[in-house]
């Protein structure tokens, strides 16, 4: 057997075994290295990602800003983005509600053809004391225009250089400053013709001064008195510090004498805090009040849930001067034999007592005859208080006594309601009953009565003369409606 020596190449067995080693040597070569080009391609892919995510946020941030830029642009420098057709007040940044309002085609507006207004949220100490949204003058029916803000550019003073209401705005402030009353009525008569147009910029004027020229403002937009111009007006007077120029401006709100615009005062009578409100929007009603307002007045106190509601209620029937609310508080004073039943019936009575027509005299003269002992008192304090001009020839039949008025309750009460008609046909009739009454009552208060009236300045006294002869005649009676 022959051997082999190191190094020597071997036969065909020794071949095999190298080839076999080398073989399984590459084999696990190739295993150990194809691991690795798995790896190498999972991890080349996201890493690709992350770059074309990050230009895309890039492209798509770029895109979004050019598009707001062209959209918003940014106001110049040094002054505020204007915002059409809407003011705010000197109380920034406190929204609320916001009203429609008609233009004119007569007077051109800077707000174009709709302006709005937004009324900012009543404050008091810094608390914000706003009732409750959708009730009333606050809710749906309060739509308060408001003042503009105080950086906003004041117009120019020369007429020649503005149009429509600024320019009557600006000769009403020249007419005030020369006391031109001839120029200052022309110029209110325009403001008011404009009507809804005209009252945005007359808040403006009173919102930004104080002075004569805001209260001839102030007068306007109480003589326009539609619910816009009332709103506007209530609102300016709310939010017055209280002081002079606040009781000017509600004698202005009192005036205003608009049948639209009673629900939206009777609204804001109700649920503001402010005393000098109150007051206002009371008196403006008094004197536009009819059947549908005492009626409305009437439900509200029957579901009237305190005593404040029902006692602010009864003040305003107590107040009442109209003449057309008359059937409507006879209605609520009820039958002359019957006594009030609640403090609204009793302030019905008063009430007629200050309209003092015929009806209203007749009926009290009638419930003063029928109470019981110790029940008149308060009929009779009204009867005395009675000074409509209506009233002097029913009173005059009265104190004379008619098939009315025969009792001397009746009699005494009208003799001294006299008093408030200070002519020569009521002391002709008290210098007569003088000389011929035989009852002490009735004759007492004649005495009195003349007494005061001749005390009082500018009186005119009749000739007694022609009375010793008993030939005083009364003026014809008054018709009954």
């Amino acid at each position: 057997m022959a051997r082999f020596k190191p190094g020597q190449r071997g036969g065909r067995f020794g071949v095999d075994m190298k080839s076999s080693r080398l073989k399984r040597d590459r084999h696990k070569s190739d295993a150990a290295t194809q691991p690795v080009k798995r790896n190498r391609v999972q991890l080349e892919w996201p890493l690709l990602i992350y770059p074309v995510l990050f230009l895309s946020t890039l492209v798509i941030l770029y895109v979004v800003n050019q598009s707001i830029q062209k959209e918003s642009p940014a106001p110049p420098t040094g002054q505020h983005a204007p915002q059409e057709g809407s003011v705010t007040s000197g109380r920034t940044g406190q929204p609320d509600r916001t009203a429609t309002i008609p233009t004119d085609d007569r007077a051109p507006s800077a707000s174009g053809p709709v302006a709005k207004w937004q009324e900012p949220a009543r404050a008091t100490g810094g608390k914000t004391n706003e009732p409750p949204a959708g009730q009333g003058a606050w809710g749906a029916r309060r739509r308060t225009p408001t003042s503009p803000a105080p950086d906003r550019p004041r117009q120019a003073a020369d007429p020649a250089q503005l149009q429509g209401v600024n320019r009557t705005l600006a000769m009403l402030r020249t007419a005030v400053n020369e006391k031109d009353h001839a120029r200052i009525k022309r110029c209110l008569d325009e403001l008011v013709a404009l009507g809804d147009a005209a009252v945005v910029p007359l808040n403006d004027l009173i919102t930004n001064e104080q002075g004569d020229t805001a209260l001839w403002a102030a007068t306007a937009l109480a003589r326009i008195g539609t619910p816009v111009a009332t709103s506007a007006l209530l609102d300016r007077l709310s939010q017055t510090k209280e002081g002079p120029f606040k009781e000017e401006l509600s004698k202005r709100v009192s005036g205003i004498g608009n049948h639209d615009s009673w629900p939206l005062l009777l609204d804001t009578m109700m649920q503001t805090g402010d005393a000098t409100v109150v007051r206002a929007a009371a008196a403006s009603l008094s004197r536009m009040a009819d059947t549908p307002v005492i009626d409305e007045a009437i439900a509200r106190y029957e579901l009237a849930t305190t005593a404040a509601e029902m006692e602010r209620l009864t003040q305003l029937i107590r107040s009442v001067q109209s003449p057309k609310a008359t059937e409507a508080l006879l209605s609520l004073a009820g039958d002359v034999s019957s006594a009030p039943q609640d403090p609204l019936q009793q302030a019905a009575i008063e009430a007629l007592a200050k309209i003092g027509d015929a009806q209203a005299v007749s009926h009290l003269l009638r419930r003063l005859e029928s109470a019981p002992p110790g029940e008149e008192t308060a009929i009779f304090n009204a009867i005395t208080q009675i000074s409509n001009p209506e009233a002097q020839v029913p009173l005059l039949y009265a104190a004379a006594g008619n098939k009315e008025v025969s009792a001397e309750h009746g009699r005494t009460a009208a003799i001294y309601a006299l008093k408030n008609f200070p002519d020569d046909r009521t002391v002709a009739l008290l210098e007569h009953i003088i000389a011929e009454e035989q009852n002490t009552k009735v004759l007492t208060a004649a005495s009195r009565t003349l007494e005061d009236i001749k005390r009082a300045p500018h009186t005119v006294t009749a000739n007694a003369d022609p009375l010793a002869k008993n030939d005083y005649i009364l003026p014809p009676p008054p018709e009954k409606k």
